[in-house]
């Protein structure tokens, strides 16, 4: 079974109709293997048999990848037919991804900055709850004082706490 990695997946890349649904799956399944080593040495084959495909299929899917600029192939030469092959991310792609990660970081302490509670300026983030010059109670900012229940207020109540009590009971 294989586990969930978390990816960040650029939407210009979801976006780009020059791909089909079929190369789009291929590159985030590429991206995925990429994570460790910045590259991966996965053979057609191997790719054939994860999407049920051809390897013709998968050769012309990493072909367009690659012409579109979403990753770039290296092959070892001293091997025969190229058999060992490295698929790296391209830097155009790989800057994209880390535009989006910094942004996602930038964002998300930019939202908590507020609740860190060393942060000493507060500008927007009072005392929920405090009290006026006479004593009561404010929230918010506005004063909260009780008022007597009215009388069907006070039988709606009881009815509700009896309910409860016979729920306690059962």
């Amino acid at each position: 079974m294989k586990t969930f990695i978390n990816l960040v997946i650029p939407t210009s890349l979801l976006g780009d109709n020059r791909l089909t649904f079929l190369e789009r799956l291929l590159l985030i399944e590429i991206l995925s293997l990429c994570r460790k080593l910045d590259y991966c040495w996965a053979t057609n084959n191997y790719f054939s048999n994860l999407f049920d495909v051809s390897k013709q299929t998968i050769s012309k899917s990493i072909s367009s990848l690659s012409r579109y600029n979403y990753i770039v192939l290296e092959y070892d030469k001293k091997e025969k037919n190229n058999s060992k092959r490295k698929i790296k991310i391209s830097a155009v792609l790989k800057k994209e991804i880390l535009g989006i990660k910094e942004g996602i970081n930038t964002s998300i302490q930019n939202n908590f900055k507020q609740y860190n509670k060393n942060n000493i300026k507060r500008n927007n983030i009072g005392p929920i709850i405090s009290k006026d010059v006479d004593g009561v109670e404010l929230w918010n900012g506005k004063r909260c004082e009780s008022k007597p229940l009215s009388e069907s207020e006070l039988k709606e109540l009881e009815v509700i706490l009896k309910e409860i009590q016979n729920q306690g009971d059962e």
